[in-house]
């Protein structure tokens, strides 16, 4: 059996029965208009047990406590008759939840009501305990925990406390049940400090615990022993001095109905799931979808839970019922824009209180296609390396990239075999053709609708050509370059490494390098030898300098252009 709890004391800041007016519209959900927060009462939590305590109130109050979570009441008692002022819910001699009993989070809200619009509120402080009591030698014991505030960071020093509490029982260091730990400087027992700045994990230490009771057992064992007392880690309130609202959580305390309270423990359902159906992302647990109205599924928590409720971003996004074996599965009802979103669910008791699930879904829609941003080789490119990788970049992430959606033609129009790795971080596909890919013949690339984001999206299928090399070059020239002496009645002459088209008057041509006069000639082309002549059709003028030239224009079979050459050389007299 758990031991009592320790009841807060009224501070003497605080009148009995002084209650502030608010202003509750009618709505499922009371919205206050002057919220008195904290109030003028004490409200006590704990969250672990599910329990709340209110002190402060008089015989005719007969209060009503809610607890709310994101605006919604997830748990009721109603009409409660004080006891020496204190009303309580979920403890022995109190009242019960109704319909369900709350899973109290930090966050929540708690309300104590007078009347529809009357009442106090404080929300549920985010304090725990990781590590109970702790003996670390005869006289030393410690305790870890958690404190967070609102929004995150750490709770103010004089906000946080540890207690050990021991059941019917008294220490020696101080003659009573409990030990407390509070700032440096408090007074207190023991002192809780923060493990660092910024971080909001903290060690309490109680030092000096050699007294012994009269039982024989000393301080030290006493606070440390799980089964005689129990561990604390307490929120004291916005005004800690003043003590009207606290959070008390207590080590291995189990939450749910305490008798004689029966309603079953509200849990709420399980985190959604984005539905087979919908999840079109790389893998199941990516929470990424091109839907727009995804659907999500899940399990209710509550066997006789009626329906859920589906909520993005906050904003109701349908509902639906439950399945007989517990499960859900709800379409939204909205379009979700692009981007990021938040969803969590909430299952509706038969009496009509909603609990939404502990934890929430981020799922990111994306409906945009990617798209290829560069190539290469480069689209209709010319003498491309017969040895060239062929790679791709995309303007995402990508998935289903390989051969079958991703391949190599040749000119005849047969796959060649060219494995593809794809890098994540330059988002480049690369496929590496296993041979030397034929001289001069165009090749095509071709990418397939089967190559998606990692949304499903797919690619708009699309592919471009390229032609190989090597592209044609002079080899042998006559006469040579700067040849002096030159026959006035020699021809000119030029080796090409391949065989050739375009080779006529104008694409190799003879000119006075000094006028820049064009001298008349006749242009033959061997397609055995490779050789193309210039046949001048006049005698050269003697001691003068003549510049040949032979053109880009001219072009294999594959289209790629001559290195463009032009020389000179000297004739003779």
């Amino acid at each position: 059996m758990k031991p009592a709890r320790n009841r807060p004391r009224l501070a003497a800041a605080i009148t009995a029965g002084a209650l502030v007016a608010l202003a509750v519209p009618t709505a499922v959900v009371p919205a206050f208009a002057v919220i008195s927060d904290p109030g003028t009462h004490i409200i006590t939590v704990f969250p672990e047990r599910d329990m709340v305590s209110a002190e402060g109130y008089a015989a005719g109050d007969h209060p009503t406590i809610q607890v709310l979570r994101g605006g919604a009441v997830i748990g009721t008692s109603s009409v409660l008759t004080p006891a020496a002022g204190i009303v309580e819910v979920n403890h022995p001699g109190g009242g019960c939840w109704e319909g369900t009993t709350p899973d109290i989070r930090p966050g929540d809200v708690v309300r104590v009501l007078t009347a529809p619009d009357v009442g106090d509120q404080t929300s549920v402080g985010n304090v725990t305990v990781t590590q109970p009591a702790t003996k670390i030698n005869a006289s030393t014991v410690v305790m870890k925990g958690t404190a967070v505030a609102t929004g995150g960071g750490q709770l103010p020093a004089d906000q946080l406390e540890a207690r050990v509490v021991a059941a019917n029982q008294s220490f020696a260091l101080n003659g009573r049940r409990t030990l407390r730990a509070g700032a440096p400087g408090s007074g207190a027992d023991g002192v809780v400090v923060y493990d660092g700045p910024g971080v909001t994990t903290w060690t309490a230490t109680w030092t000096g615990l050699t007294g012994v009771g009269a039982d024989g057992v000393s301080d030290a064992d006493r606070a440390s022993s799980t089964t005689t007392s129990e561990s604390r880690g307490m929120w004291l309130g916005r005004a800690a001095a003043i003590g009207n609202e606290v959070t008390i959580f207590e080590y291995a305390a189990i939450g749910g109905p305490a008798a004689p309270c029966t309603a079953p423990l509200a849990k709420g359902p399980s985190t959604p799931d984005l539905t087979a159906a919908t999840d079109t992302g790389r893998f199941n647990t990516d929470n990424i979808t091109r839907s727009t109205t995804p659907g999500f599924t899940g399990a209710v928590a509550l066997p006789d839970a009626a329906s859920v409720n589906l909520y993005i971003d906050g904003v109701a996004s349908g509902s639906a019922s439950v399945a007989a074996n517990g499960s859900y599965s709800i379409t939204s009802n909205r379009a979700l824009a692009n981007g990021r979103h938040t969803v969590t669910a909430g299952e509706v008791s038969p009496a009509g209180i909603e609990t939404r699930s502990a934890a929430s879904l981020a799922v990111t829609v994306d409906t945009v296609a990617p798209s290829v941003t560069a190539k290469a080789p480069a689209v209709n490119s010319l003498m491309v390396s017969q040895t060239a990788n062929v790679t791709a970049t995309f303007s995402e992430p990508m998935a289903g990239i390989g051969f079958a959606s991703f391949n190599l033609k040749n000119s005849a129009g047969a796959v060649i075999a060219a494995p593809v790795t794809w890098n994540a971080t330059t988002r480049v596909a690369t496929a590496n053709p296993n041979v030397t890919l034929t001289a001069d013949r165009k090749h095509t690339v071709t990418l397939t609708s089967g190559i998606t984001d990692i949304a499903g999206n797919p690619i708009a299928a699309n592919s471009w050509a390229f032609t190989t090399g090597p592209r044609p070059v002079v080899t042998a020239k006559s006469p040579a370059t700067n040849a002096t002496a030159v026959s006035r009645t020699a021809n000119v002459t030029a080796t090409i490494s391949e065989n050739v088209t375009g080779v006529s008057n104008g694409t190799f041509a003879l000119r006075n390098a000094a006028t820049g006069a064009l001298v008349s000639y006749a242009v033959s082309y061997n397609a055995t030898s490779h050789v193309a002549t210039l046949n001048p059709n006049v005698t050269l003028a003697a001691n003068t300098k003549y510049t040949a030239t032979i053109s880009t224009s001219i072009k294999d079979g594959g289209g790629n252009p001559l290195s463009g050459l032009s020389w000179s050389f000297t004739t003779g007299r």
